[in-house]
């Protein structure tokens, strides 16, 4: 009982703070979406959108970096927690090289598949997620400690930062390049300001001399693991924009993109209880304790805000987009129910990737999901007459997904109830 009150005290404290920081960046949609021209600003979601696809590893990397942090704080082993942090840098700083050199001689045929007018915003992305990459190891070991007040702070402090200076940028004339920048500044801001929050363990890094006390072997099983379930859920979660921009015009990419940040309320509003579920979830599965409670709770919560989110947008996103985004968007309310279908499930399969990699069993989501990926991509080339189309379909294999891995989590329940292998 007293865990499942800490839960929802440390997800209190989380939904506030990243609260904040999803409406800053609301905001920023809705600044960048006035300020700009309507096809510069699907050129900036694309933008976003790659951002978020490249950055798969940072996601990883913070996903994994909390973990071992997480189960070596349980232990109470400083040694570990700096042996983790150690390992993890240096992950980082490989990752950073390939990452730099691929993506130098990748630029202009990217450039050219989305018809961008200039190679410098590929370069712009490529440096934001090399950024990115740096964040995840503050960002994780901070969420490992469950130091979740600075955790959200961080956070905020990038979405601020984005906000203020594309604003600023913008009517200096910088346009998309503006934004670039904006998020570069914000990013490193937020990076400093981590730093500063775990200097005491940044000190026992430094004074570290041990061995490496991560299994090495177990690890890259891990980091495969959560390639494979984050990079999925990303694709999905930032795939809808860049799929709109394959098959349709600049016009009605940049009309969708507004949908889609209307639509995506759903989802961000449960980020805090995913945020605080992994943590708490390995802690209590160290311990060996039931953590299925934790499940629920997270499903329930995160599912309720989900739905009613949607609902509300659904209803009411006709004077949402209108206030919000003006006349020029109002078209985009006939696919604001069509992103609130895939959003929900997505929300919900979210939440069970979360647990599932805490618990070490994602063996069934990674391959459900990455089924559910190729399908919803590869049937998107068949069935795209319509940007409504491709929104039911990923829509319902979003809600197969679920399902699947929901009746799997609850037979591995149900064999460790009454003992079997």
């Amino acid at each position: 009982m007293k865990k499942l009150q800490e839960f929802e005290k440390n997800s209190m404290i989380l939904f506030v703070l990243l609260m904040v920081a999803n409406i800053c960046n609301y905001l920023f949609q809705i600044a960048v979406g006035n300020l700009m021209e309507v096809e510069d600003y699907g050129i900036v979601n694309t933008i976003l959108g790659l951002i978020a696809i490249l950055s798969i590893p940072t996601t990883m990397i913070a996903l994994i970096h909390a973990r071992y942090t997480a189960i070596f704080a349980a232990q109470k082993n400083e040694g570990g927690i700096a042996a983790a942090f150690h390992l993890m840098f240096r992950f980082v700083m490989g990752v950073s090289t390939v990452l730099l050199l691929t993506g130098i001689m990748g630029i202009q045929k990217v450039t050219d598949l989305f018809a961008m007018e200039s190679a410098g915003y590929m370069i712009g992305v490529l440096v934001v997620t090399i950024m990115n990459l740096f964040f995840s190891i503050t960002s994780g070991t901070l969420q490992g400690l469950k130091k979740f007040f600075p955790y959200g702070i961080q956070t905020v402090l990038s979405a601020v930062g984005k906000l203020i200076l594309s604003v600023f940028f913008i009517c200096l004339g910088w346009h998309v390049y503006g934004v670039l920048a904006a998020i570069c500044v914000g990013t490193a801001v937020a990076i400093l300001y981590g730093a500063i929050q775990m200097k005491e363990d940044l000190r026992n890094v430094l004074r570290y001399q041990g061995r490496n006390l991560v299994d090495t072997r177990e690890l890259w099983k891990y980091v495969i693991s959560a390639m494979l379930a984050q990079g999925c859920v990303i694709a999905v979660t930032n795939g809808d924009v860049l799929l709109v921009k394959l098959y349709f015009t600049d016009e009605v990419t940049g009309v969708y993109a507004s949908a889609s940040v209307i639509g995506k309320i759903s989802m961000y509003v449960s980020t805090a209880i995913v945020a605080a579920l992994f943590p708490m979830t390995v802690d209590e599965n160290q311990r060996g304790k039931n953590t299925f409670p934790l499940l629920r709770k997270a499903l329930l919560y995160g599912g309720t805000a989900s739905f009613g989110s949607a609902l509300g947008m659904s209803l009411f996103g006709k004077y949402v987009i209108g206030i919000l985004f003006g006349e020029r968007y109002q078209k985009a309310i006939i696919y604001l129910p069509y992103v609130c279908m895939f959003i929900v499930p997505l929300t919900l399969v979210t939440i069970l990737m979360s647990y599932a990699l805490a618990i070490g069993t994602s063996k069934m989501f990674e391959i459900s999901m990455a089924v559910g990926t190729g399908g919803i991509f590869g049937l998107s080339v068949l069935l795209h007459e319509t940007v409504e189309q491709i929104m039911v379909l990923a829509g319902m294999i979003l809600i197969g997904v679920f399902a699947v891995n929901m009746i799997w989590l609850i037979r591995i329940k149900n064999r460790q109830r009454y003992g079997k292998s």
